[in-house]
């Protein structure tokens, strides 16, 4: 098996806003995160990522990854997957988990924000790690356009927890990014050969209420892969739709810091310098070698690229 150069589990997830009162208001009373940390990003941050960036907020709990919180200037920036539907291609949903799924959609109502459904139960069976598993999940909008699937796990057999975190009151932190994809040639090309991940699972999901939650029509079905390395997931899932859906037209909707909502995923890598060479060989765009603000360095060694459907990944020091 290839060397893994993306490893550990997700550590932040950006997300760009032009509404920075009712985006903090958003994370902070609707999902009940904590801003653990707040600045403003360095010169060189702004000249690689955008000069129109200022301040930051990491938001999330005392451990786990955390939503960093972007400030841009261009008031009129539109949302990044604006008319995408659930199968357009590109760095797509944040999933998070919740011991009260109904408690903390009424949370998010009550606060004034937007849900794509209410909560509905649907389950998922397959070999370990996944074992049997009934989840109850809702879907919500933020206030830059970023959706957000929020997920109970009602009861399980065997298998190890999706959302490995431990339950705490309100929404936990982030623990998957999800990408969507036509088809598994950008595993096959890029992710398994150059970073060393592939999928732990393969799980075909297709039932009316699990398309119902991603805003798809009733007999939309996908593939869901928990991307990782041995039996270990890293906190990202990667939805194949093409094989279940032969009639689809697709879209692509590339990340954009110069857009708002979901911008950009972070995860840790055990040799930067070889995931630059092996990134940069396979002819995939480097816009980095400093990273955004994560949890205790405001400014990390990075490597910060373009994956195969436009998607921007950034791989930090172990």
């Amino acid at each position: 098996m290839e060397q893994a150069l993306l490893t550990g589990s997700l550590q932040a997830v950006s997300v760009v806003t032009n509404c920075w009162v009712q985006s903090m208001r958003f994370y902070v009373q609707a999902l009940g995160y904590q801003i653990r940390q707040e600045g403003v990003l360095n010169a060189v941050q702004r000249q690689n990522f955008g000069k129109h960036l200022g301040r930051y907020a990491l938001l999330g709990h005392a451990e786990g990854s955390l939503v960093r919180l972007l400030e841009t200037s261009l008031t009129e920036a539109p949302p990044n997957r604006l008319g995408a539907r659930p199968w357009d291609l590109g760095m797509a949903v944040i999933e998070a988990g919740t011991p009260d799924i109904d408690s903390a959609y009424y949370r998010v109502l009550r606060h004034r924000f937007g849900a794509v459904s209410e909560p509905a139960e649907f389950d998922a069976e397959g070999p370990e790690p996944l074992g049997m598993v009934v989840m109850k999940s809702a879907a919500f909008i933020g206030p830059s356009g970023e959706q957000i699937f929020v997920t109970q796990i009602v009861r399980r057999k065997g298998g190890v927890s999706l959302l490995k975190e431990s339950a705490v009151e309100g929404i936990n932190s982030p623990a998957n990014v999800v990408i969507s994809m036509k088809d598994r040639s950008p595993i096959e090309e890029f992710w398994r050969p150059v970073l060393g991940i592939l999928p732990v699972n393969d799980l075909l999901l297709k039932q009316p209420l699990a398309a119902k939650i991603m805003a798809g029509p009733p007999d939309m079905g996908f593939d869901m892969l928990l991307m990782g390395h041995g039996t270990h997931r890293v906190g990202m899932e990667q939805h194949v739709y093409a094989p279940h859906n032969p009639t689809y037209d697709y879209q692509t909707f590339p990340c954009s810091f110069e857009k708002t909502g979901v911008a950009s995923a972070c995860w840790q890598s055990p040799d930067l310098e070889q995931a630059a060479q092996k990134i940069a060989a396979a002819g995939y765009e480097i816009i980095s070698r400093v990273g955004l603000p994560i949890r205790n360095e405001e400014a990390p060694k990075a490597v910060v690229f373009r994956a195969p459907l436009g998607e921007i990944i950034e791989l930090v020091a172990l």
